[in-house]
């Protein structure tokens, strides 16, 4: 398993993260990227503001 990380292969695991548990290498190699790459930080805080927002309509629309 590798590593070191693309910008394309950080944002498929940062998606992947939402569906399933990353695996420790995965996860280190995260932190590791994120480090270094500003622009991957901030992918990673967008989606969770977007989980965040699904996850709260999604429980305005059950309540109607």
């Amino acid at each position: 398993m590798k590593i070191h990380r693309t910008c394309q292969e950080v944002t498929h695991l940062v998606l992947q993260s939402q569906d399933r548990p990353l695996r420790a290498l995965e996860q280190a190699s995260l932190r590791l990227h994120w480090l270094a790459c500003q622009r991957c930080r901030d992918f990673r805080a967008q989606q969770k503001l977007m989980r965040a927002a699904l996850d709260r309509w999604k429980t305005y629309r059950n309540t109607e």
